[in-house]
């Protein structure tokens, strides 16, 4: 059973991705705004977990949402700790209640072990958030399309547009959330 999406709509993943794709190119920086603070950084860079807080608020499918990260962080390779948990709207902060609220994580299917379950292409849809884990660094690419197109914030690379390939993200893919229809 297919749990729906804001994305559902196709004007509004239309615009999704239009706007995902015009972040192209875009250099490579971790950020670290301040509580409010609105990321104009097209220019000067953006980091994933920016990506799409910016992707999600510019096209109106959510309020602007914040997750407050240091350089530490980063350095010690525990954001992706610290977003999963945030994602789920375990953390005592309001940003992460809301999350909690908004996005349903799901339930991914073994692909490997379960020869019935469905295919990547059949599970995900567009606006779906991905987290990956290659060894310590944590990524957080979205889906742009039916397709499986993603975008993503990649040290040394910057914005870059990929296609999940089920051999390549599977085991890798840590979680996976979706964002609600509008009630």
């Amino acid at each position: 059973m297919s749990i729906p999406s804001y994305f559902d709509d196709p004007k509004e993943a239309e615009k999704f991705r239009n706007e995902a794709l015009s972040w192209l190119g875009t250099p490579f920086r971790a950020v670290f705004p301040k509580q409010g603070e609105r990321l104009d950084t097209k220019g000067s860079g953006i980091d994933c977990v920016g990506l799409v807080q910016e992707v999600f608020a510019r096209t109106g499918a959510t309020k602007a949402w914040f997750f407050q990260r240091t350089d530490a962080d980063y350095q010690l390779h525990q954001t992706g700790e610290k977003i999963l948990n945030w994602l789920r709207g375990k953390v005592d902060d309001p940003q992460s209640k809301l999350l909690g609220e908004i996005l349903v994580e799901l339930a991914i299917p073994n692909i490997f072990k379960d020869p019935d379950a469905e295919s990547p292409r059949d599970f995900f849809k567009p606006g779906d958030i991905l987290v990956l884990q290659h060894g310590g660094l944590f990524h957080m690419p979205v889906i742009i399309d039916e397709h499986l197109h993603f975008v993503n914030a990649v040290p040394r690379m910057g914005v870059i547009e990929g296609t999940i390939q089920d051999s390549t993200f599977s085991s890798h893919l840590v979680a996976a959330f979706r964002l609600k229809p509008k009630e």
